[in-house]
């Protein structure tokens, strides 16, 4: 990977994936703040108001005031999800409950754990322990042919036990929802399922009764795999655009109230009056404000997109990813 790759990479990781949204937010605000500014001082900034600037203000105070109401309408859509009867309410549970039961008859401890990264975390350490374990079940005399399928096999489950592990020790991502469903991005739980049926159906005569067991669990746990990470994504969906309405919120009235007073004043007859470097820094400032909730929106959709690309596929199905990425996000 070239140095203008991999500051590309890491732009668009920091940027989408793991750089704080209000942060994000605030990079791209102060870009356009930039901008303005280096407008101002080549003279490309208008000094005065007029009816462009007036027409402009206008169409971002109802544009914006059209943005907030959307999202919360999307974001009051996702929450309706969430209600039910009782019934309704019970059966969630009880189904989250009976799929925790079915997760703990695999993992190699008796109680499973509840924050989201050290449940997968858990998992895919156990699916690596299975993985060792078929991986020596090789022997000298097994048909070359199925030594090499079984190698390439462990070699890459054990791959995403480590990309897996790697993410979620880093610090506090074990706590955070969106911590474990960034730690499972690059993995492929999809392609491994089809090459264990592949190499179960190609060797089938050749395979032992401790490989088809083992065979059998690891296919357990990449499917106990891809259906927390599926719940998890639910689940931040969820959380992040209750946020993303709160935000938007506390951020766009202040901005529209602003907007309006701007507007109010450009309207008035004393403006001519006013100190033209008065007017100057109102007109940057409320310029800025059009954008602050357009600047939220981006930094918000770009991952819940990414993230709902990455996940959109259900098992045992896999799509490509070539014609959707702008830059790849592994390692």
């Amino acid at each position: 990977m070239t140095d203008d790759t991999s500051w590309r990479h890491s732009v668009f990781r920091w940027t989408v994936i793991e750089g704080n949204r209000l942060t994000v937010a605030g990079v791209l605000l102060g870009g356009i703040a930039l901008l303005l500014l280096v407008l101002l001082v080549v003279n490309l900034f208008p000094r005065a108001p007029g009816e462009p600037l007036y027409l402009l203000f206008s169409s971002f105070l109802g544009g914006n005031l059209t943005l907030i109401t959307v999202v919360i309408a999307i974001n009051q859509l996702v929450f309706s999800r969430e209600l039910g009867s009782p019934g309704d309410l019970e059966r969630r549970t009880r189904n989250a409950v009976e799929y925790r039961d079915q997760v703990q008859d695999v993992m190699d401890r008796a109680v499973s754990p509840v924050m989201p990264g050290l449940f997968l975390l858990v998992l895919h350490k156990n699916l690596g322990k299975r993985a060792q374990a078929l991986r020596e079940t090789v022997t000298d005399s097994l048909d070359g042919g199925l030594s090499a399928e079984i190698d390439e096999l462990v070699g890459a489950l054990r791959g995403d036990v480590r990309t897996v592990t790697r993410a979620v020790d880093t610090p506090g991502a074990d706590e955070q929802i969106f911590g474990a469903i960034a730690a499972t991005l690059g993995t492929t739980q999809a392609e491994q399922l089809y090459d264990l049926t592949r190499i179960e159906t190609e060797y089938d005569v050749q395979l032992t009764d401790e490989q088809r067991e083992l065979f059998t669990s690891i296919r357990e746990h990449l499917l106990h795999i891809d259906v927390a990470r599926k719940y998890f994504r639910t689940v931040y969906i969820t959380k992040e655009l209750s946020f993303l309405s709160r935000v938007l919120l506390i951020v766009g009235l202040p901005a529209q109230l602003f907007l309006a007073a701007t507007l109010a004043v450009y309207d008035l007859a004393a403006i001519e009056a006013l100190p033209a470097a008065g007017i100057v820094a109102t007109t940057l400032v409320a310029m800025v404000a059009c954008f602050a909730p357009l600047s939220i929106l981006a930094s918000f959709v770009l991952r819940l997109s990414w993230v709902a690309q990455r996940n959109a596929t259900v098992m045992p199905f896999a799509a490509s990813e070539k014609d959707y990425t702008l830059f790849s996000t592994d390692e």
